[in-house]
């Protein structure tokens, strides 16, 4: 079992630091205050279009701790009902993980709470768009969330003047990275060479877009080149560090996400 994290104000149950450790960790929303990170390798449907993953919960204004800490909440499996739009996030406890998998296993409600709905304008609001889908009102495609770059800046008091701040401080803003309609195409079979069409958005008050791109995945092979369209490839070469943009969205097109991806096959061999 995983010892206790020790915290210098409160007790705090033991967290499963195996469960954290064994993961691909990604931001996946932003609140004032807190940071929501989840594994997009676990990110699953189910054929009653529940949504499934692990996630955590990090304060935002305590970046110099280790990730790893006693303010984090979780990981946890985290529940959502796309259709009803309900919640359920479930805690884990090593001593009740099973060895046949880190999802499975005896999970207990946080707080004694089961299914609840989820609140309008709240973050967990935010999150259920990303994952569940956003459409724009003048596009008939609906939108999934990939990947971000960048992170926003934790809220800076008013009393502090622009002109003092750092240039660490006044970073560019994120740009993220969403799945047009959720579909994998499948453009070689024999091959299992597979698309994704990506748009991204550049995270300001205006949501500018940024490039509409082409993703293709050799699932063989374990490569995959990006490029902007109508203007070439922009990267390709093997999948590397499994928190980055290709290896995530190399997953999205070649893992096994049950009922969330939409195969379609395009391949005229």
């Amino acid at each position: 079992m995983d010892e206790k994290v020790e915290s210098p104000f409160f007790y705090v149950p033991p967290l499963n630091k195996k469960d954290y450790s064994d993961r691909t960790w990604i931001l996946l929303a932003e609140s004032k205050n807190k940071n929501w990170f989840y594994d997009p390798y676990t990110l699953s449907e189910d054929e009653d279009g529940v949504l499934s993953f692990a996630a955590y919960i990090a304060p935002r204004e305590k970046s110099n701790l280790p990730p790893f800490n006693a303010t984090i909440v979780g990981p946890y499996l985290q529940k959502i009902d796309c259709f009803s739009n309900n919640q359920l996030s479930e805690t884990f406890y090593a001593q009740n993980v099973s060895s046949k998998g880190p999802l499975v296993g005896d999970t207990k409600s946080v707080n004694g709470f089961g299914w609840i709905k989820i609140v309008p304008k709240t973050a967990l609001a935010y999150v259920r768009s990303r994952l569940c889908g956003r459409k724009f009102i003048d596009d008939s495609n609906v939108n999934y969330f990939l990947y971000q770059e960048g992170a926003l800046p934790a809220p800076i008091s008013k009393k502090v003047p622009e002109e003092v701040l750092d240039e660490k401080t006044k970073k560019l803003p994120p740009v993220f990275y969403e799945v047009i309609n959720n579909e994998v195409i499948i453009t070689d079979s024999k091959k299992d060479v597979r698309q994704l069409l990506v748009s991204s958005y550049i995270l300001d008050k205006y949501l500018t877009k940024n490039a509409d791109y082409i993703f293709m995945a050799n699932c063989q092979e374990n490569s995959y080149s990006l490029s902007i369209q109508g203007q070439g490839t922009k990267s390709s070469g093997a999948i590397g560090a499994k928190d980055l943009l290709p290896a995530v969205a190399f997953n999205r097109a070649c893992g096994n996400h049950g009922a969330y991806m939409k195969v379609v096959n395009k391949d005229k061999n």
